[in-house]
């Protein structure tokens, strides 16, 4: 099949473009111009320099194609709801046009469990509470699902809808070669002992789970929680990391309390003094790591065909041996 992968270039694009290759299929990446391409050695995919809110680039990546994997996006826990909807939902909507321009069969949309709210549940399902949100990431991928699910419903294309929780897994470049220097030095703590269930998502399973989303034809007008299916804490997480890269423990731990009002008021000088860098905790991330946040995958094993791995000691170990090998390479 011909299929476009936007985020080629990124730490789960370059991954889907590799098994999509591995398929026998035929790739074309879109990738900005001063993207690092380091993740996209050695693929043999046709690559298209453009960006979301440029629409000649966008005609240009879509022409002769079946299959779009929309996985390009602003993602972070800080940042302005204006520049979270120009790059999030603006750039989706000119990316889902071309595509039904061009005749595309069907457009995947990788958006996000943020999209729920921060009950402290676990459990959850695709049905799950979407409470208002002060987060304008959070609030820009719900206007996003919500664009993409209309083109569906006025039968312009058909659309699927992925969210994957919190990803991790060899070649992640942002969080994990932030995190993992953190452990090594001894730095890294918990927010109240790290007790709360996450999201976790093996990079190779939302790999699969989106390829699937991709053929399957009753995931048509569906949306889908990707994760692990496994409850982990982040306590167990980080001391399972941080056992696999051989360093210490995460030894101290701060109340989630304390952790909220540290956020609220670096989060109020940064306003304050117009930062434009991230502050070092903001209130997404606590909210996040305070709290239960845990979804069942019953539907898609069930529609999908989707067969997560769950042996979260070989998963860990992947992600640390890639991690040891970027480190050794650097140094």
């Amino acid at each position: 099949m011909r299929v476009l992968v936007t985020g080629a270039n990124g730490f789960v694009g370059a991954m889907l473009c590799r098994k999509l290759i591995e398929r026998g299929d035929k790739v074309t990446g879109l990738i900005r111009k001063t993207s690092d391409l380091s993740l996209l050695k050695n693929l043999s995919i046709r690559r298209v320099i453009g960006s979301l809110e440029d629409p000649a680039s966008l005609d240009e990546s879509v022409r002769g194609t079946e299959i779009v994997y929309h996985l390009a996006a602003a993602v972070s826990d800080w940042g302005t709801l204006k520049r979270f909807r120009r790059i999030n939902v603006e750039g989706t909507r000119n990316l889902i046009g071309a595509s039904v321009k061009a005749g595309v069969s069907r457009f995947v949309y990788v958006s996000s469990v943020a999209v729920h709210s921060f009950i402290d549940a676990s459990d959850l399902d695709e049905n799950a509470p979407q409470l208002p949100t002060p987060f304008p990431y959070a609030r820009s991928k719900r206007e996003a699902e919500a664009l993409v699910m209309d083109y569906h419903r006025r039968g312009l294309i058909q659309t699927v809808i992925i969210r994957p929780g919190d990803i991790y897994g060899p070649g992640d470049r942002i969080t994990l070669l932030k995190m993992a220097p953190l452990l090594e030095k001894g730095r890294m703590g918990t927010i109240d002992h790290g007790r709360a269930l996450g999201a976790f998502t093996y990079v190779k399973n939302l790999v699969d789970g989106l390829i699937l989303a991709g053929i399957k034809p009753e995931a048509a007008g569906q949306a889908y929680l990707i994760t692990d299916g496994i409850k982990l804490t982040w306590k167990d997480y980080l001391e399972k990391l941080a056992e696999a890269i051989e360093v210490r423990r995460p030894w101290y731990s701060i109340s989630g309390c304390l952790a909220f009002g540290i956020a609220v008021l670096l989060e109020s000088i940064y306003r304050l003094f117009h930062i434009q860098s991230r502050p070092l905790l903001t209130r997404y991330v606590v909210k996040h790591m305070t709290g239960d946040f845990h979804f069942r995958v019953d539907k898609a094993k069930r529609e999908l065909g989707y067969q997560p791995c769950t042996d979260i000691s070989e998963m860990i170990r992947e992600t640390a041996e890639w991690y040891k090998k970027v480190v050794r390479r650097e140094e």
